[in-house]
C-alpha cells in the first residue's frame, strides 16, 4: 500500500471527512445546548472541587484567576461570579444543576453521531450519563489549573518578558488541562472509539487550538471594543453575543478535532502514518437513513 506521509494528505482526509457535513450547524447546535447546560456545569465543577480541596481554598483560586481576565466587557466580575456561586452552591441546588448540566453532553453526543457511521444508540442516554462522568473527572483537572495559576501569578513580575512567559505558561496549562477531557469525550461519548495512538494524537492537537483560541479571547476582550453600537447600545446582549460566539468557535474545533482524529485512526494513529482507506473513516459520509 503506497505511504503518503505528508501533513498535506492527513489535511484532505479531514477535508473529505467533512464533506457533505454543515459544520456550523452542527457547532450551533451544540452551542445551544452548552448556553443552557455548560453554566450549570463549571458551577457543578466548582462545587465538587470546594468539596475536595475547601470552599476557601478554591475560592480564593478562582479568585485569583478570575483577576487575571480583563475586566473590558465584564469578564473579571462573570469570573468572581462564577467563583462565588459554585462554591458557595448548597447540596439541594447542585442535585438540581445536574439535570441542565448534562444537557451539554447530549448536544456532544449529538453532533459526534452526526460524524460518525457508527451505531447511534440512545443520544440521550449516552450524552447525560458521559455528562456526569465529564464531572467527576473536571474537579481535578479545575484544581491542578487553579493551583499551576495561582502559583505563575505569584512567582513572574510586571516585566515585558514576565509577561509573554506567563501567557505562554497558561497556553500550557490550558492544553494540558483540557486535552485530558477531549480524549474522554472522543472515545467516550463517540459511537466509534479510536485507537490509543490516534486518540492522543487527535486530543492534545485539539487541545492546543482550544487553549490558544481561548488565549485569543482573552486578548479580545481586553482590547476594550466597544460591541454595543451594534445592538442598539445595549452592551450586555453584545457581551452575550460575543461570548455566544467565542463557543461557537470553540466547538467548530472540537468538532473537525474529532473528524481529525477519526482520521488518524485510519492512518494507522498517526499523521504521518499510511495513506487513509476512505472506508475505514467513519466521518466521511453521513449515515444512511439521516
Amino acid at each position: 500500500m503506497p505511504r503518503d506521509r505528508g501533513l498535506r494528505s492527513l489535511a484532505r482526509d479531514v477535508a473529505r471527512g467533512v464533506r457533505g457535513h454543515d459544520l456550523a450547524l452542527y457547532a450551533g447546535g451544540v452551542t445551544f445546548y452548552a448556553v443552557v447546560g455548560i453554566v450549570p456545569m463549571l458551577l457543578l465543577t466548582l462545587y465538587l472541587a470546594g468539596l475536595v480541596a475547601g470552599e476557601t481554598t478554591v475560592r480564593s483560586l478562582a479568585d485569583g484567576l478570575a483577576a487575571l481576565l480583563p475586566d473590558e466587557l465584564g469578564a473579571r466580575e462573570a469570573g468572581r461570579f462564577l467563583s462565588r456561586a459554585g462554591t458557595g452552591m448548597s447540596p439541594v441546588a447542585a442535585v438540581a444543576a445536574v439535570v441542565p448540566a448534562s444537557l451539554y453532553g447530549e448536544g456532544l453526543v449529538r453532533a459526534f453521531d452526526r460524524l460518525s457511521r457508527g451505531d447511534a444508540g440512545n443520544r440521550s442516554l449516552r450524552g447525560r450519563l458521559g455528562s456526569l462522568v465529564l464531572l467527576a473527572l473536571s474537579p481535578l483537572l479545575l484544581l491542578a489549573g487553579l493551583v499551576a495559576s495561582g502559583t505563575l501569578v505569584e512567582r513572574l513580575g510586571d516585566g515585558v518578558g514576565d509577561q509573554v512567559l506567563g501567557v505562554y505558561l497558561s497556553f500550557v496549562v490550558g492544553w494540558l488541562a483540557v486535552s485530558p477531557l477531549l480524549a474522554y469525550l472522543y472515545r467516550g461519548l463517540a459511537p466509534e472509539r479510536p485507537g490509543t495512538r490516534a486518540l492522543l494524537w487527535g486530543a492534545f492537537g485539539t487541545g492546543s487550538f482550544l487553549a490558544g483560541t481561548a488565549l485569543g479571547f482573552v486578548l479580545f476582550l481586553s482590547l476594550g471594543i466597544d460591541l454595543g453600537g451594534a445592538y442598539g447600545g445595549v452592551a450586555p446582549l453584545a457581551n452575550a453575543v460575543a461570548a455566544f460566539g467565542w463557543l461557537f468557535v470553540l466547538h467548530l474545533v472540537v468538532l473537525v478535532g474529532y473528524v481529525t482524529t477519526l482520521c488518524l485512526d485510519a492512518r494507522d494513529g498517526h499523521p504521518r502514518g499510511p495513506a487513509v482507506q476512505r472506508d475505514r473513516v467513519g466521518a466521511g459520509a453521513p449515515r444512511t437513513g439521516e
